[in-house]
Formats: C-alpha cells, sequence, structure tokens
C-alpha cells in the first residue's frame, strides 16, 4: 500500500455564537461536511478542508501560545487539542496510516467574553496534499479536548474521494 500524508496545519474559528444556551461542560462535536478543492498555497497544494460544529458548556476550549506546562507540554498528549486519525482505502478496506508526522494540532483559546461562558460555533481542520493520487478513498476520524482535558465525542467522516 503506498502511504500517503497529510498535513493538519490549523484550526481556523469560522464561526461562534454567544447567545445564551445550556449545553453540557463537557465539549461536543458534529461532522458538517466537507470541501475538498485543490489550490496552490504558499505551504502546499490544498485539498480544502473538513468541517465541524463545536459546543462547550463552560467555555474553556483553545490554548493560549503559553500554555506549554504540565499536561500541555511539548511531549505530552494535551499539547493537542485536535485529534485527528487519517484512514485510507486499500483492497477495499480502510486502513490507518501512519504519517511521519503528527496530525493533530493545537487551536486557539476560545473562551468567551460573554458572562456566561458557552461556546457554539464551527470550525475547518485543513487537508493538504502529501503524496495522495487521484482518486484515492479517504476518511478522517476527529475529537477535541477542553482546558479541563475533557474529550469530545469522535467524529468520523464519510468516504472522501481525492480529485486534483
Amino acid at each position: 500500500m503506498r502511504k500517503g500524508f497529510l498535513l493538519v496545519f490549523s484550526v481556523v474559528l469560522l464561526s461562534s455564537c454567544l447567545k445564551r444556551e445550556d449545553f453540557p461542560n463537557r465539549p461536543d462535536i458534529e461532522y458538517l461536511g466537507h470541501e475538498m478543492v485543490s489550490y496552490q498555497t504558499d505551504l502546499a497544494d490544498s485539498l480544502g478542508y473538513v468541517r465541524f460544529g463545536f459546543t462547550d458548556g463552560d467555555g474553556d476550549l483553545g490554548l493560549n501560545p503559553s500554555d506549554t506546562f504540565g499536561d500541555f507540554a511539548p511531549g505530552q498528549m494535551y499539547n493537542y487539542n485536535l485529534f485527528v486519525r487519517y484512514f485510507q482505502k486499500d483492497g477495499g478496506v480502510f486502513e490507518e496510516v501512519q504519517t511521519p508526522g503528527s496530525l493533530n494540532g493545537r487551536f486557539e483559546n476560545l473562551t468567551p467574553y460573554s458572562s456566561d461562558g458557552t461556546l457554539k460555533g464551527e470550525m475547518a481542520v485543513g487537508v493538504y496534499d502529501g503524496g495522495f493520487e487521484p482518486n484515492d478513498t479517504v476518511k478522517f476520524e476527529m475529537f477535541i479536548v477542553d482546558r479541563a482535558l475533557n474529550h469530545s465525542d469522535t467524529v468520523l467522516t464519510p468516504e472522501i474521494i481525492i480529485q486534483h
């Protein structure tokens, strides 16, 4: 099996709604869709992004650049707050692809300035080409973690056919 390489370089906050709603303090995520469109960037050929919605009742999502000690220190699991696994179809079966680098990432502190602390919004995870072939079939599994180390559920994308 030829191994593709994927780089999740950032998470972008697309929207955040601060109206009062009751959400659990544990983050929750929901797959919203993906867009795979090739275009050139300064870093690589982009294949697009995967979008997911999120909620968090106490608003403790995201890390500050200075959050690099204890559980958040480099080399520790929670140095990241977005966890991504990548699967590629080979012979009709999806197999996890081990990449040379981690696909996990950090997204910035999203704590609202409002008094109620709830968060609701969307994020997009960038997907970049590192060896995909046209018509490769892939899927991604991801979850997020808040600063209290509460894990969200895991979302799994449907099959994505790479076309570039």
